[in-house]
């Protein structure tokens, strides 16, 4: 007989193994007795959620106030005392702050456990006398809110000031300890801060190249026992980002005081020579050559750039040999020898096209527009150009030499040499762009200009052109396209050769009038 219990369905059943059982609540039997009653009562309370007295008051109080608390309470009084003042700048700087960019600290519950458990690791390696480990946590702690988000770099700041100041303190290690914060802290003033002045970082990194020179410190340690030591050293380190200090002084100083720009690169040249980085040092020569360029010192800025390029070179770098080629172009354009750097732009352009480097196809090709403008040839000019500008908005259009259409709607992807949108197809370089735009104006104006001074010659003895700069004077009507009705202008001149009976014969034609040719109004007119 089957059984009518639904605890007996398979159904059922096989509902309860899909989805975890509740915990069953006793039964309350008639027959408990007190005692019993208590001992479920007393199981009933210890199976709730204790919460001590930091529990109660996290419920009641603000997080940060309460951190501040149990720190203090904990026995940890300078971190307690620390994160006090961390809260009361915060809370300075947001009233300060119009456009709401700062974090609250006060809103940020990780942040604030965060914080609070490294500073009181701080703190007992402080009580060791464990300088070092007190130092690194602190760094650690600097370099974590430096990679956040924008509104909370004044704590990164801070962390690195307090981690320089602790690395005053030892001096077992001859002070690479405090040489490592201070590159730490100058590489994050000049990564984090780009529009501020220089002048701070240059100083403190200026001090960690001098305070390394002759030493190998490694720039870090290994973490674990069996890990390779980092082969990085302070010294390197430091001289490349004095190397990108001085070469941004370089270029910002370059329209105002050449001189002392083509100074600033030649020590970013030493500064990379440093740091063993062969790139680095061609790209402070090219500074440097630029530099001698506006200083109309042709011969040295061509010995400059051939020896960036024997670098490029050497190491097969595409980009920087383009870069090289387009310089050297300017340098022989100005000693007057054209072909040769016709000669380099192409070269350049082609290796661009090969490599997939579209910005540098476009400068290419805007500079060969330049040149053929240059040495009269608009013609050329307005297709390089042209060219050059969609090339830069990364439309598509006809390459060079090749009957291969690259661009964005390109199918093929890296099939055909032409085909250079592999990687950023959607990229827009505006700023080129739009100095190509420009210049191609220029160039159509300036392949027009000729036709309007023969449009003027012919205006002398041609009725048509003489209306045609009629109409360009007063309506700015573009005298290069043909218009209907200036085939019934009588001209006398030998190529329209059009007398007025000529013109009454065009207009009382059924095509061009409703006029018929043999109307009385026709006829008298021919009598």
């Amino acid at each position: 007989m089957e059984s009518n219990n639904p605890n007996d369905d398979p159904t059922k059943e096989k509902k309860d193994n899909r989805f975890p059982k509740k915990r069953p609540l006793p039964k309350l039997m008639a027959c408990m007795t007190k005692h019993s009653l208590d001992t479920f009562r007393s199981k009933a309370i210890f199976s709730l959620a204790m919460l001590d007295s930091n529990g109660i008051r996290r419920r009641k109080f603000p997080l940060y106030e309460c951190i501040i608390l149990e720190l203090k309470e904990a026995g940890y009084c300078d971190s307690s005392t620390y994160l006090q003042d961390l809260i009361y700048d915060n809370v300075q700087l947001v009233n300060q702050d119009d456009i709401g960019i700062v974090v609250d600290l006060r809103k940020r519950d990780d942040y604030l456990e965060h914080i609070s458990g490294i500073l009181q690791k701080v703190e007992k390696h402080r009580e060791r006398n464990n300088t070092h480990k007190e130092c690194n946590h602190l760094l650690n702690l600097a370099m974590y809110y430096a990679e956040r988000e924008k509104g909370i770099l004044w704590l990164a700041e801070k962390f690195y000031q307090v981690a320089i100041a602790v690395s005053s303190k030892h001096l077992l290690d001859g002070g690479r300890l405090k040489a490592i914060c201070k590159y730490h802290y100058g590489k994050f003033l000049l990564d984090k801060f780009p529009g501020a002045d220089p002048e701070e970082p240059f100083s403190l990194l200026t001090e960690v190249r001098d305070s390394a020179i002759g030493k190998t410190w490694p720039l870090s340690d290994a973490k674990e026992p069996g890990e390779v030591q980092p082969t990085a050293t302070v010294f390197e380190a430091t001289a490349l980002q004095l190397h990108r200090v001085l070469l941004d002084k370089a270029r910002a100083v370059r329209k105002e005081d050449t001189a002392k720009a083509e100074r600033l690169a030649r020590l970013a040249e030493r500064r990379a020579k440093d740091a063993g980085e062969t790139v680095k040092t061609a790209e402070a020569i090219i500074e440097i050559g630029i530099c001698q360029l506006m200083m109309n010192n042709l011969n040295n800025a061509q010995k400059t750039f051939e020896r960036a390029f024997k670098i490029y070179e050497s190491g097969n770098n595409v980009e920087g040999l383009c870069e090289t080629r387009m310089h050297l172009a300017a340098v022989m354009q100005r000693l007057g020898e054209y072909e040769t750097a016709a000669k380099l732009l192409t070269e350049m352009g082609a290796s661009a096209m090969e490599h997939g480097l579209r910005r540098q196809l476009g400068r290419a090709l805007h500079l060969l527009g330049e040149l053929h403008l240059r040495r009269e040839r608009p013609e050329l000019g307005t297709q390089h150009l042209a060219e050059a500008f969609l090339c830069f908005m990364g439309f598509q259009f006809q390459s060079l030499g090749s009957e291969n259409k690259i661009g964005i709607e390109s199918d093929k992807e890296g099939q055909e040499m032409g085909e250079i949108y592999i990687e950023n197809e959607n990229e827009i370089f505006e700023e080129e762009a739009e100095q190509s735009r420009l210049m191609t104006a220029i160039s159509a104006g300036q392949e027009l200009m000729a036709s309007y001074f023969n449009l003027l010659r012919e205006a002398g003895g041609c009725t048509v052109a003489k209306m045609k700069t009629i109409e360009w004077k007063l309506s700015h009507a573009r005298w290069w396209v043909k218009r209907l009705h200036h085939d019934f202008l009588p001209c006398p001149c030998p190529v329209h050769h059009r007398t007025p009976l000529d013109v009454l014969c065009k207009t009382s034609s059924p095509v061009n009038s409703a006029v018929s040719p043999t109307s009385p109004v026709v006829t008298s007119k021919l009598n």
